[in-house]
């Protein structure tokens, strides 16, 4: 249920949750028909915290901005994160991987495998290269640069410098599939 306040401004927030919907497209998979659904999430999550709203503090359209945007956040961080599960452990996501991933879910041994094969590429990295990869496991290259106390344009170069490496040692999208990566 929302409050008179929120009544009073529900369409400047709808505009704001399209807004904000619109502008995260393309990010973490997101389609275009992703949008309607973010837009809702979006208006759910404000609905849900419009009570600790202080017209004291701030006006209802900061304070709209504010959780949107950490609702955001959190969604492509959730996304990202399900992302990176995938790559190596699918038996963790609900109902394996996703067959558009792998084509059929790898065995234990290969992934197995996988794993010390990408130990053995990352052990002949350069230390600010493995560093960088370190500091990618745990979070964004937005996070990564601020751990390392780089600019995020570095860790993009780095990131770069890295995917070659990965893909020199055939380390790539088909390792899984018949005939690939090895």
């Amino acid at each position: 249920m929302t409050s008179p306040s929120l009544d009073l401004h529900l369409p400047a927030t709808r505009t704001l949750a399209r807004f904000k919907a619109k502008a995260v497209i393309g990010q973490a998979g997101l389609t275009a028909d992703d949008r309607e659904d973010v837009e809702a999430q979006l208006l759910v999550a404000l609905c849900s915290r419009v009570r600790a709203f202080d017209g004291d503090r701030s006006s209802l359209r900061t304070f709209a901005c504010r959780v949107m945007d950490k609702e955001v956040a959190s969604m492509l961080r959730y996304r990202l994160a399900q992302r990176r599960l995938q790559l190596g452990r699918p038996e963790l996501v609900d109902g394996g991987a996703p067959d558009h991933v792998y084509g059929a879910s790898p065995s234990t041994a290969q992934q197995q495998e996988f794993w010390l094969d990408v130990g053995r590429v990352v052990e002949t990295l350069p230390a600010p290269l493995r560093e960088t990869v370190l500091a990618l496991r745990c979070g964004s290259p937005t996070e990564a640069s601020e751990a390392l106390g780089t600019a995020r344009s570095v860790v993009y170069e780095r990131i770069a410098q890295i995917r070659h490496a990965f893909l020199a040692a055939g380390i790539g999208p088909t390792y899984f599939t018949v005939g690939g990566g090895r």
